[in-house]
C-alpha cells in the first residue's frame, strides 16, 4: 500500500498522470495498491457543537476515490471522525486512520458508502446524510 503520495500510482500504471494535492484546510492524505485504486483526502473541517461547547469536535473528512474493477471514478465518502482532539498529532493519526479502513475496503474492491463515522477504530456505516450544524471552521491540519 501506498501512501501520501503526491503522483498518484494508480493512475500511473494505466499511463495517466494524476497529481495529488493537500486537501483543503487539510493534510496530504493518499493511499493507492498501484494497481486498482487510489483514495485521496479532498477536504476536511472541523465541527464544535454550540450546544455543548466543552465537547470534543468532530471532523469532517471527505475522501474521493477511483476503483477500477467496480468501475467507480471519482466517487466520494464522508466520514465523521469523533474524538479527534484538538492536538493536530492526533488529529492526523485519525484522518490517517480513516483513510487505512477506507483503503482495505477499496482492497477488497467494496465500494465505500457515502457516509460513515468513525469511532472507536471502526467505520460505522451512517444511513443519513443530513449532518447537524455542519458550520465547519477549516481544520488547521498540515502535513509536514
Amino acid at each position: 500500500m501506498e501512501k501520501n503520495f503526491s503522483n498518484c500510482p494508480h493512475c500511473a500504471s494505466v499511463g495517466k498522470m494524476k497529481l495529488i494535492r493537500p486537501a483543503i484546510h487539510g493534510p496530504l492524505v493518499s493511499r493507492s495498491d498501484g494497481r486498482t485504486f487510489h483514495l485521496y483526502l479532498e477536504e476536511c473541517g472541523v465541527h464544535r457543537r454550540s450546544s455543548e461547547p466543552q465537547s470534543e469536535p468532530e471532523i469532517y473528512a471527505l475522501f474521493r476515490y477511483d476503483l477500477d474493477p467496480c468501475c467507480v471514478k471519482s466517487e466520494s465518502t464522508l466520514v465523521i471522525i469523533h474524538d479527534a482532539g484538538d492536538d493536530e498529532t492526533r488529529t492526523l493519526a485519525k484522518l490517517e486512520e480513516a483513510a487505512d479502513l477506507l483503503a482495505e475496503l477499496l482492497e477488497r474492491a467494496e465500494v465505500p458508502r457515502r457516509l460513515y463515522k468513525l469511532r472507536s477504530g471502526r467505520l460505522s456505516p451512517e444511513t443519513s446524510s443530513f449532518i447537524p450544524g455542519m458550520s465547519c471552521v477549516p481544520a488547521i491540519v498540515r502535513s509536514a
